[in-house]
C-alpha cells in the first residue's frame, strides 16, 4: 500500500527520501497510481546500477540505527542484487509459492479513494476460499491497519452476505488499550504527546468522556442508511480486532484530546487537528463502505446476486455523502471543538436521570442512542401580521405572484393554510391546484399533528444538516425514523419520550425539556403520509419534496425540479 519509490538492495528495502528530510515521506508521490509508481521503481532500479558503474559496481545507501541516528555505507550490487517489489514477488512466485500481488498506492496518513477500496474488495472477493491476505506499508501500521480493517469487512460480507453484521460471541473480546494506538507511520511531535500522555475515555471537568459519537458527522451518517447501526457495529467490531498497532477510531479521539489541550504549543495542537481530521475521514469512508458491502451493490461481486457496482459509483449515486467527507478537509476544527460551557447547561437541563438513561438506550436505524424529537415550533415563532393562519407560522405572500411561503405547519395549519387559498374541492369547484414545495433536508414526523425534528441531545437546537441530500433519501429516512417511534412506543405501553423548548421571560432564555406523550400508531405520519391524506381528503395539492440547505447555493438541479413543480 505504499505510493512511495521503493527497491530492493541485497534483499533489503530501500526508499527514495530527500537528504534534507531523510525521516519525511516525499510529498511528490501523493496520489499516484500503481502503474506510475511501479515504473518510477524500474526508472529507479536503472539509475541506481548506473551509478553503480561509476564507483566500481557500489551504491551509497543510507541507515538508520534503533535510536534513529543515520549513517551512510556503500553497498556492492549487481543487476540480480538490485529488485523492484514487482520483481521480488515475481521470483517468489516463479519460485513456487502461490502468492499474487497487489500494489495499491495510498498516501500516508489518509483515507484512501474509492478506487482504491474497490481494488483491494475485488481482489479480495476474486481469491479462493482459503486464500490468507497480507497487506504492508512503510511502517505495517496506519495504511496497513486500514487495509486489514476493509479486507475483513468484505470476508464478513462474503462469508455471511448481508445484512452485514457481526456475531455476539465474536463482538465480545477485550478492547486494546487505547492509549498506545494512534499515531502516523512517521515521527511527529504530537505522535509522541498523544500516545504517552492521552487516554480517550478520560472524563473531562464536568464529568462526562468526549466519545466518537459526540461528533455529529459520523451520528449523521450512521442514520442515513437502512442498516446504518448494524453496519457501523460490525465495523467497530473489525476496527478493534484490527488494532494491534493503531485503533483507527480512538485515534480519531485522542488527536481531538491533544488539540482541545490549551497549554499545548500551537504547532503541536496544528498537527494534531490535521491528522484528527484526516483519521476522522479515514472512519467517515470506512463506515460509508461498510454500509456499501451492506446493501446489493455488493451481491455480484461476491455470487450472490446479479447487482455489480463499484464502491465508486455507489458514493457518486449519494451526494450526501461526498458532501460530509468535503465538509471534514473545509472545517475540521468544529467536528473537534466541544464548548464545555454548553455542555454544562445542557447536562443540567437534561437532568432527569431517567429520561437522560432512555434517550442514551435508543437504538433504532434513525432515531438511535443519544438521539431526541424536538417539537418543530419555538420560542419565537409567530403568525404574520398579514395573513393569520392558526398552526403555520410565518406566513408570507409575494407581492404580484401566487407564490407563499410558511414555517413548518401543524396539519391543522396545513388545512388551513389550504383552505385559505381555496384548494378544497367542493361539488361543482374542482379547488384551485396548490403545489407545496418542501425544502427542509431535515428528518421531519409528525406526532399527534405536530411536526417533529431530529436532533441530538447534547446539542438540541443546532440542525442536522444533510448537505446534498435527494428527497427519496430523506423520505426513507422519515419512514425508518416512524418505524423507531412506532417500535419505542409498543416497548414503553404506549408511551414516547418528546422534546420541546420553553421560555423563560425573567431570564429571556429558552430551554429544550422533556415531556410524556400518550402515541397511538396512526398518530405518527411523516409528512408525504400527511399531505397524502390531505389528497385523499379532497384537497387539490401537489407535494414535492426538495432538500435544500444553508451550507450551498441551489444546485441547477434543484432548479429543474422546482420548474417541474409548476409545469405539473
Amino acid at each position: 500500500m505504499r505510493e512511495e519509490p521503493v527497491i530492493y538492495i541485497n534483499g533489503k528495502p530501500f526508499v527514495l527520501r530527500e537528504v534534507e528530510r531523510p525521516y519525511k515521506n516525499m510529498l511528490e508521490y501523493t496520489g499516484i497510481d500503481r502503474e506510475r509508481v511501479e515504473r518510477m521503481e524500474a526508472r529507479l532500479k536503472e539509475d541506481i546500477l548506473r551509478e553503480a558503474k561509476r564507483y566500481e559496481g557500489a551504491i551509497m545507501v543510507i541507515h538508520e540505527t534503533d535510536d534513529g541516528q543515520i549513517f551512510d555505507a556503500w553497498e556492492h550490487v549487481n543487476s540480480d542484487s538490485v529488485r523492484t517489489p514487482l520483481e521480488v514477488f515475481k521470483c517468489l512466485e516463479d519460485d513456487g509459492f502461490p502468492i499474487k500481488y497487489a500494489r495499491v498506492p495510498i498516501t500516508d496518513g489518509k483515507a484512501p479513494k474509492s478506487s482504491d477500496f474497490d481494488t483491494v474488495a475485488k481482489n479480495i472477493a476474486s481469491a479462493s476460499e482459503h486464500t490468507a491476505f497480507v497487506f504492508n506499508c512503510q511502517m505495517g501500521r496506519g495504511r496497513t491497519t486500514t487495509g486489514t480493517v476493509i479486507a475483513c469487512l468484505v470476508k464478513l460480507r462474503i462469508d455471511n452476505g448481508r445484512p452485514i453484521k457481526v456475531l455476539l460471541d465474536e463482538m465480545n473480546h477485550e478492547h486494546p488499550d487505547g492509549s498506545s494506538s494512534s499515531g502516523e507511520e512517521i515521527r511527529s511531535d504530537a505522535t509522541r504527546l498523544t500516545s504517552s500522555t492521552v487516554k480517550v475515555r478520560t472524563k473531562n471537568e464536568h464529568g462526562r468522556a468526549f466519545g466518537i459519537d459526540d461528533i455529529l458527522l459520523l451520528w449523521k451518517i450512521t442514520r442515513l442508511f437502512d442498516n446504518g447501526v448494524e453496519c457501523r457495529e460490525a465495523l467497530d467490531a473489525i476496527i478493534d480486532r484490527c488494532s494491534a498497532l493503531q485503533n483507527i477510531r480512538q485515534a480519531v479521539l485522542q488527536y481531538r484530546k491533544v488539540f482541545n489541550q490549551q497549554h499545548v504549543e500551537p504547532r503541536v495542537r496544528r498537527v494534531a487537528l490535521n491528522r484528527g481530521a484526516e483519521y476522522l475521514e479515514r472512519y467517515f469512508c470506512l463506515i460509508a463502505f461498510a454500509a456499501y458491502l451492506g446493501s446489493e451493490a455488493f451481491d455480484g461481486f461476491c455470487g450472490q446476486g446479479e447487482c455489480l457496482m463499484t464502491f465508486e459509483d455507489w458514493l457518486h449515486q449519494r451526494p450526501e455523502i461526498l458532501a460530509m467527507k468535503s465538509s471534514i478537509r473545509l472545517r475540521p476544527g468544529r467536528f473537534f471543538t466541544v464548548p464545555e460551557e454548553l455542555r454544562a447547561s445542557l447536562e443540567s437541563q437534561h437532568g432527569d436521570a431517567v429520561m437522560e438513561a432512555i434517550v442514551k438506550a435508543r437504538n433504532g436505524s434513525v432515531l438511535g442512542k443519544g438521539s431526541i424529537l424536538k417539537m418543530y415550533f419555538f420560542p419565537g415563532q409567530r403568525t404574520s401580521s398579514h395573513i393569520q393562519i392558526r398552526g403555520a407560522p410565518h406566513v408570507f405572500k409575494v407581492d404580484g405572484y401566487p407564490v407563499y411561503s410558511m414555517a413548518t405547519p401543524t396539519i391543522i395549519g396545513a388545512k388551513e393554510m389550504l383552505a385559505y387559498l381555496g384548494a378544497k374541492v367542493n361539488a361543482g369547484f374542482s379547488g384551485q391546484k396548490v403545489v407545496v414545495t418542501d425544502l427542509r433536508e431535515e428528518a421531519v414526523v409528525y406526532i399527534n399533528g405536530t411536526p417533529f425534528v431530529l436532533r441530538e441531545l447534547n446539542k438540541p437546537v443546532e440542525t442536522l444538516k444533510h448537505v446534498g441530500i435527494t428527497g427519496p433519501v430523506v423520505e426513507h429516512m422519515e419512514a425508518r425514523l416512524k418505524e423507531d417511534i412506532l417500535s419505542e412506543v409498543r416497548q414503553s405501553g404506549g408511551q414516547m419520550l418528546l422534546h420541546c423548548e420553553e421560555y423563560n421571560p425573567s431570564s429571556n432564555q429558552s430551554s429544550v425539556v422533556g415531556y410524556w406523550e400518550n402515541i397511538f400508531a396512526d398518530d405518527v405520519k411523516t409528512p408525504a403520509e400527511v399531505y397524502a391524506t390531505l389528497k385523499d381528503e379532497g384537497y387539490n395539492i401537489v407535494y414535492k419534496r426538495i432538500p435544500l440547505t444553508r451550507e450551498r447555493e441551489a444546485l441547477a438541479s434543484d432548479v429543474d425540479e422546482i420548474q417541474s413543480c409548476k409545469d405539473e
